[in-house]
């Protein structure tokens, strides 16, 4: 099973900070009153969730390549009675079921990098049924991730082994810097970039245990892919004893840095 199969089922808890954090993005989608938008995929399932509730009873179609994770956006909505939601079922080469010109906005929150890890052509379809789906005159908005996240203080032994281990993901840290092209090439209109850098400090101790753990747990998974991209067993335990050294640790920090590309059709 790939990433993108398993990303949306990890749902945060703290429904407070992340629908603050992400209304900071959605506000610069210029959402009117009476607008319709598309949404493809997040990370975390509970984002498209929180962006239901941002556009408070304006209709949100919510898109996904993978089964059970529309099953589980199915489930969420229905759970919170979101009534203003549609999900949709996308071909797995990212066909959407959607009409030409159906939406006044089109949103892809981390969806491009996600669903085109593995296969270089996926973006420029991707980017391609966003602007598809959008009316003459609308907004097409893409979240994604700028470089890989920044630990401080982080020893120089430790950041060459991030760097290697980093680099099998290397087309997906440069998606944020990727989208401005895609956009000029399907022929958008005043596009406008920001950027946005969160980060997690550990002052907030809970969260910052949560991410160092959920880290561990992703190189122990991945450690068969790892050493075989050429990443030893040695270099992925150092790795994890590092991270576990800092759980407790209030000087660290991790810097998260996105790019949100918006632009006209």
């Amino acid at each position: 099973m790939t990433e993108s199969e398993v990303r949306n089922f990890e749902i945060a808890s703290d429904e407070d900070e992340l629908s603050e954090s992400n209304r900071q993005v959605w506000k610069l989608l210029g959402i009117k009153q009476g607008d319709s938008a598309l949404f493809f995929p997040a990370p975390n399932a509970l984002v498209p969730i929180m962006f239901a509730k941002f556009m408070n009873k304006r209709k949100v179609t919510f898109v996904d390549t993978n089964e059970i994770s529309v099953s589980t956006l199915i489930k969420l909505a229905a759970q919170m009675k979101l009534s203003n939601v549609t999900v949709k079922l996308a071909s797995p080469q990212g066909k959407f079921p959607v009409p030409d010109g159906m939406f006044d906005i089109s949103f892809s929150d981390w969806g491009l990098s996600y669903f085109s890890s593995s296969r270089s052509g996926d973006a420029e379809i991707l980017a391609k049924e966003l602007v598809r789906a959008v009316k003459s005159g609308g907004r097409i908005g893409a979240l994604e991730e700028n470089g890989a996240p920044v630990m401080y203080p982080c020893p120089p032994e430790i950041m060459a082994i991030r760097s290697k281990i980093e680099s099998t993901r290397a087309e997906r840290l440069i998606m944020g810097r990727r989208v401005y092209g895609l956009y000029k090439a399907n022929n958008l209109k005043k596009i406008s970039l920001y950027g946005f850098s969160n980060f997690l400090t550990g002052e907030r101790q809970e969260k910052m245990s949560a991410e160092l753990k959920r880290r561990i747990a992703a190189l122990e998974s991945t450690k068969d892919i790892l050493t075989a991209l050429g990443v030893s067993a040695q270099e992925i335990e150092r790795y994890a004893s590092w991270l576990k050294s800092l759980i407790g640790n209030q000087s660290f920090l991790i810097q998260f840095n996105s790019i949100l590309t918006v632009g006209e059709k």
